[in-house]
């Protein structure tokens, strides 16, 4: 009598079928991602080094408040303003960072809404050399805006707080330094500005 093997499938079949195209692939592209996955985790633990420590530096004063007025389209109180800023954000740039956004907020309690943040003024930092600014009398690039008509006297803070955009990594945000002014108590227009 013949004896019947556990398999219905010649051994040949069997390892063609375990060592198939689609196999050899997915070994293959499973190797790639975690060695892709291990190579960056360990290149992004490799900033926290201490050669790489941040030192960034930087003061923001208000420069004037321009005018304080009713946005009649929006039904809203309405300020422009320009600032003095200097920063340098130099040491944040090393071979992990693809840019920096830098941005002013500016902040105010004791209204309707609970929670005041404005962004009024932002740039894009690419490199080490714009990294480093000294400018007077910027404007802001957004009006600093109130839905409820409340921005007359309240006492307003300027942040200047930028966000890292590493290559691989976490994005991390932070501030660096403030500053605070008084908004008028009435509507004024500077004069000469268009309406």
């Amino acid at each position: 009598s013949a004896i019947i093997s556990g398999s219905s499938l010649p051994p040949r079949s069997r390892a063609v079928r375990m060592d198939s195209y689609s196999a050899r692939a997915n070994t293959i592209f499973c190797t790639f991602v975690t060695v892709l996955g291990t190579c960056a985790t360990l290149n992004h633990l490799t900033t926290w080094l201490p050669q790489f420590a941040t030192t960034p530096t930087g003061i923001v004063e208000l420069n004037k408040v321009h005018d304080l007025t009713i946005n009649n389209y929006l039904k809203m109180d309405q300020c422009t303003m320009s600032f003095d800023l200097t920063h340098n954000f130099s040491s944040e740039f090393h071979w992990n960072t693809n840019q920096l956004f830098v941005y002013i907020v500016a902040t105010y309690n004791d209204t309707s809404n609970v929670r005041n943040e404005v962004i009024v003024w932002d740039r894009i930092v690419r490199s080490k050399e714009e990294a480093v600014l000294a400018s007077r009398e910027l404007m802001i690039e957004y009006p600093l805006r109130d839905q409820f008509r409340e921005l007359r006297g309240k006492e307003v803070r300027l942040h200047v707080r930028y966000r890292t955009h590493p290559i691989t990594g976490i994005m991390f945000s932070k501030e660096i330094c403030s500053t605070q002014f008084k908004v008028p108590e009435e509507y004024f227009r500077e004069q000469g500005k268009k309406r």
